[in-house]
């Protein structure tokens, strides 16, 4: 997508000055949020999301399959959606150098607006994540020995990692794409990085017997989207797999602060460059001590639940 007269109009228009807004930057942010709701692409996505939602209910009617811990739509739609949207987005405004170098905001706190953009997709997933268990709360109406071990804050846990959290974390990774890389066909190169990523550990790591204890144990959780139940073929055993599901969703969080931090360094300058960087160095502490908690937390063995109540734990 190349910059239009209409892109770099709609950016010094919401950068004049204006009774409405207290600043340039909540202006910049309104339009931006508005240009990212309206966007084909995001609005194919969530079109598409609302069409799997309707099939997965139907799909899932009396019954609670795996699917109710780990069900990828919004992943799949809004999330990859967004991130598409917001890396053309951002993109569209590199060739309005001009214009956007002569407005009272710099570049880190354009950017920054950028990432606020984040905000419609989250709205999204968290209306998808209502409606959802409201119309069909097959999830929540389960019995409890579906559930095994798992509490009801890490089934809460899951539920939003796997739907606004990977929504935001998709948007600002495309805001992050769209600052840094300017190659051609660079937001295909990018959605097939985070689907092999994603499929390729959720792949490898499907069943308790495909891989080692120790890989299973520790690499099981690197990808953006995760599962901590497996249900199977017909459906009379439920296994809860190994982790901490509130860990998780810190450690995709830190992702997600970790991608904006990535976008907002780009022509940053001085001190807020230095500010960055610092932060950059913390969340990156974080996030390697998130995930290693994520890790080593929770159930450190497979535990298969049956209905008449009683489980055990899954050995190799």
């Amino acid at each position: 997508m190349t910059t239009t007269p209409q892109d770099a109009l709609a950016v010094t228009t919401a950068l004049a000055p204006r009774g409405g807004y207290r600043s340039p930057f909540a202006a910049l942010a309104r339009i931006e949020a508005w240009r990212f709701a309206r966007h084909p692409m995001f609005l194919v996505g969530t079109a598409l999301g609302v069409v799997f939602t309707v099939m997965a209910l139907n799909e899932q009617a009396h019954q609670v399959t795996s699917d109710s811990l780990s069900l990828p739509v919004v992943a799949l739609t809004v999330g990859v959606s967004s991130m598409i949207t917001a890396y053309h987005l951002t993109r569209s405004f590199h060739g309005a150098g001009e214009l956007l170098e002569a407005s009272p905001t710099s570049v880190t706190a354009r950017t920054a607006a950028l990432c606020l953009m984040a905000g419609v997709p989250a709205l999204v997933a968290s209306a998808w994540l209502v409606l959802y268990y409201a119309i069909g709360p097959s999830a929540l109406g389960a019995p409890e020995w579906m559930y095994g071990p798992l509490s009801h804050a890490a089934v809460a846990a899951v539920l939003v990692e796997n739907s606004v959290a990977t929504a935001v974390g998709g948007t600002l990774l495309g805001i992050a794409a769209g600052r840094w890389w300017r190659f051609r066909g660079a937001s295909a190169v990018l959605v097939l990085a985070v689907v092999v990523w994603t499929i390729g550990v959720l792949g490898a790591f499907s069943t308790t017997e495909g891989a080692p204890p120790a890989w299973f144990h520790w690499v099981r959780l690197f990808a953006p989207v995760g599962y901590f139940s497996s249900a199977s073929a017909d459906y009379v055993t439920v296994t809860s797999l190994t982790g901490s599901p509130a860990w998780y969703l810190v450690w995709v969080i830190t992702l997600c602060g970790l991608a904006a931090l990535a976008a907002l360094l780009w022509r940053s300058e001085g001190q807020t460059r230095r500010r960055l960087v610092r932060i950059g160095a913390v969340t990156l502490v974080l996030s390697v001590i998130a995930y290693g908690l994520a890790s080593a937390t929770g159930l450190s063995q497979p535990v298969r639940s049956y209905p008449d109540g009683h489980s055990v734990v899954v050995t190799r």
